[in-house]
């Protein structure tokens, strides 16, 4: 945001006027002497002739200036400055000449951005050297969010410079200003996920993909296992981000695999979670940016002993607008294996069970995998699983009961994956499941059986979860394999709202032990 501003300040502050008028002028013909009056005439908004030479590069003309008596301090309206300038192009011959007429290796911009924050932005190490040389505070911090040059080298991806600043001193493990929020909701209630601050230049480079920056970090000592105020690890950052040949080397590096966030969310779990990308309104990442893909990372987390039944101690955060407030069901108790059959991932469950996860943990309100993959709890603005197939739905149940999950398990409301299949419409699946030992006349607390959630009495959509969808076809199905069992009064009605437990008992925490 910070950076954001400062880059439209500039655009803004340097609108060609007068002084621009002159520096033009002067390019393109025979340039007469710079006079004292020339140096200090500036444009309406403070933008001096000065300002212009540097921003273009003229060397010649920003020593002309110099010797008129041009102010080489001085701030137009904006706060943009000559060395600002020389930094934001990188020329280090500029930012020496600037040094040598009397600025400060350590003057400050706007919410005190120093000059070396801005070379280490732009990355031009020959100009950071010129200013570390004459003085620079390598630790300096702006005053917004307390962050120092080699977080900003980071950000932008210079691991050159990284190895610049950290040669002349600067903390690898220095940290962003720490934000207490006074509260994270809002009178709706929800949650807003403040960012807490509290970030390492590791935790930078990780969040924006930089291998090389990464691998600098590390060499020059930085703390792989760092966690931010809300336990967020860099390994965490590269995954959550679709950075996975980041993730790849903090794995081989040897970071904590069982660092949790605060939701209990491990690597694991985010990276099972990125296998199966959410529906979402905005751009994901994309697994062609990345040697590694989303299940090579998975892959090399268990390869390398990563706990595989962590279980959430709350929800996540959301991360788009179309996922907030949904995806109650993947609350307190969820496990990577959870998350995966809620998508029907079948080959992650696959791999998960071949490591001996436990495909029978719960989550806090009962749900199992294989009532997961069938849509218990599932709602229908939720944004995981909305690809998956009967298909998948179908295969995924096939590893699930060798693993030796109940088909017929109920959760704390009483219902049972056929209860979700059934109010999804998913016909195949109801065969499948009666083949397999599924009980089809199995009631929920209330009293509804799947037949009775395929006719849409078991609700479940809709805002306030009352609402059902008939499904005419899965009905039949379930006629037809119960024969004389199946029972239906065409007069009952709706009951209930089966989703306001699944939200409230969801959002509490769990000892995953």
């Amino acid at each position: 945001m910070m950076r954001a501003l400062l880059t439209f300040t500039l655009v803004t502050a340097l609108t060609p006027g007068l002084a621009h008028a002159q520096s033009a002028a002067n390019r393109t013909a025979a340039r007469p002497a710079v006079t004292r009056a020339v140096a200090a005439k500036a444009d309406p908004d403070g933008t001096t002739a000065l300002h212009w030479a540097v921003r273009n590069n003229d060397l010649p003309q920003i020593d002309r200036l110099i010797r008129a008596g041009a102010n080489v301090n001085v701030a137009n309206r904006y706060g943009v400055t000559p060395i600002y300038l020389a930094c934001q192009n990188g020329s280090a011959q500029a930012v020496s000449r600037l040094l040598k007429a009397g600025v400060s290796a350590n003057t400050t911009g706007n919410y005190g951005e120093t000059a070396l924050m801005t070379c280490a932005r732009t990355g031009n190490v020959e100009a950071a050297r010129v200013l570390i040389e004459a003085g620079a505070s390598v630790d300096a911090v702006e005053s917004w969010h307390g962050e120092t040059a080699l977080m900003w080298a980071a950000v932008e991806s210079h691991p050159e410079m990284i190895d610049a600043l950290i040669a002349a001193g600067a903390d690898p493990n220095a940290r962003s200003t720490v934000v207490s929020w006074e509260r994270q909701r809002t009178q709706e209630p929800r949650e807003k996920w403040l960012p807490p601050g509290g970030q390492t230049p590791l935790h930078f480079a990780a969040r924006e993909g930089c291998v090389a920056c990464v691998a600098a970090l590390l060499r020059h000592g930085a703390d792989i296992n760092a966690v931010d105020p809300q336990g967020i690890s860099a390994l965490l950052s590269a995954i959550i981000n679709g950075h996975y040949d980041v993730a790849g080397l903090l794995i081989d590096k040897g970071i904590d695999l069982s660092l949790a966030d605060e939701t209990g969310q491990t690597a694991l779990y985010a990276a099972v979670d990125m296998h199966t990308m959410p529906v979402s309104n905005r751009p994901a990442p994309k697994e062609i940016d990345n040697q590694l893909t989303s299940f090579d990372v998975i892959k090399m987390l268990v390869d390398h002993g990563a706990p595989l039944d962590v279980q959430q101690r709350a929800m996540r955060a959301y991360r788009t607008k179309l996922d907030r407030g949904g995806e109650t069901v993947l609350g307190a108790g969820t496990t990577p294996l959870l998350r995966a059959a809620k998508a029907a991932d079948t080959a992650v469950i696959k791999l998960l069970v071949d490591k001996r996860a436990n495909a029978k943990l719960t989550t806090r309100t009962g749900v199992t995998p294989i009532m997961m993959a069938a849509g218990v709890g599932t709602r229908e603005e939720d944004t995981t699983g909305r690809g998956k197939t009967q298909q998948d739905i179908i295969e995924t149940m096939k590893v699930l009961l060798q693993a030796g999950v109940d088909i017929n398990a109920q959760d704390n409301q009483g219902r049972a994956a056929a209860h979700g299949a059934a109010m999804w419409g998913y016909s195949d699946v109801i065969t499948f499941m009666a083949r397999n030992g599924a009980d089809l006349t199995i009631k929920d607390k209330r009293g509804l059986t799947p037949l009775d959630a395929a006719m849409g009495l078991a609700g479940g959509l809709g805002f306030d979860g009352k609402s059902g969808t008939v499904h005419e076809d899965t009905a039949k199905v379930l006629r037809d394999i119960l024969g004389d069992k199946a029972v239906f009064d065409p007069n009952k009605k709706p009951l209930g709202n089966p989703r306001a437990d699944d939200a409230s008992r969801n959002s509490q925490s769990v000892d995953p032990n």
